[in-house]
């Protein structure tokens, strides 16, 4: 059956779960997604178990659809194979700290001038130009950092973290969302663009009951359980 993206070429330069999740959702709806992997031990969430006849449940959780192609970015032989791919590609997806591709010459700026209709998805911790661009950060950091850990949990208690990676997994969400409607325009112009995805701009989204009322009226959200703010009955019992 044919499906959206089918005939869409997206290069992955990610690791562990935000842009891994973007891939695969777009892999999902049918674009040929190649995975670029370091030579050595590959993607960090190969690693992670449960590991069944010694392969990991949660890296095919992500990875679904998807190929692969082993590259080491500290090689200039194997840098020029990856332009080489980013060329052949409508879509570039990474996830490495902001500046990292740049100076590896695979920045935005460098692959519009070998392909200028490419859309270049860029997903970090805090954004690609903030003050906070050069900190590192994963789904636990920003969870707290957006608020969620304050709200999570019984009135009283310490923060809690989600049971699931949430900021992880919203902004590969947002990513995937973002690449399909640039795809659009692309479509229409043939000038492609750069996105630039936060996770904690994501998780604020999504948290936007309780991040309008922060902004709105300056009260701090509390933790209420599993009650709800405004409606009733609306717990476990």
């Amino acid at each position: 059956m044919d499906q959206p993206l089918q005939g869409i070429r997206v290069i992955e330069f990610c690791n562990v779960a935000a842009g891994q999740y973007c891939g695969m959702l777009l892999a999902d709806m049918g674009a040929d997604v190649i995975k670029v992997e370091h030579p050595q031990g590959g993607d960090t969430l190969r690693a992670w178990p449960p590991i069944s006849e010694g392969y990991s449940e949660n890296f095919a959780s992500l990875n679904r659809n998807k190929r692969s192609v082993t590259l080491d970015l500290k090689n200039a032989d194997d840098i020029e194979q990856a332009k080489a791919l980013i060329k052949s590609a409508d879509v570039v997806i990474e996830n490495n700290r902001p500046g990292v591709m740049n100076r590896l010459g695979l920045g935005y700026e460098d692959m519009r001038a070998l392909k200028p209709g490419l859309v270049y998805c860029l997903i970090s911790a805090y954004g690609q130009t903030v003050p906070r661009s050069q900190e590192s950060g994963f789904d636990l950091t920003v969870q707290a950092m957006s608020g969620i850990m304050s709200i999570t949990g019984e009135p009283g208690g310490a923060p809690v973290k989600c049971g699931v990676p949430l900021a992880d997994f919203a902004a590969g969400l947002y990513a995937a969302f973002s690449v399909t409607a640039a795809l659009r325009g692309v479509a229409q112009t043939g000038e492609g663009t750069h996105i630039d995805v936060p996770m904690l701009g994501a998780t604020l989204a999504i948290a936007a009951l309780q991040t309008s009322e922060y902004f709105g009226t300056g009260r701090d959200p509390q933790k209420l359980g599993s009650a709800h703010p405004r409606n009733a009955p609306y717990q476990a019992f």
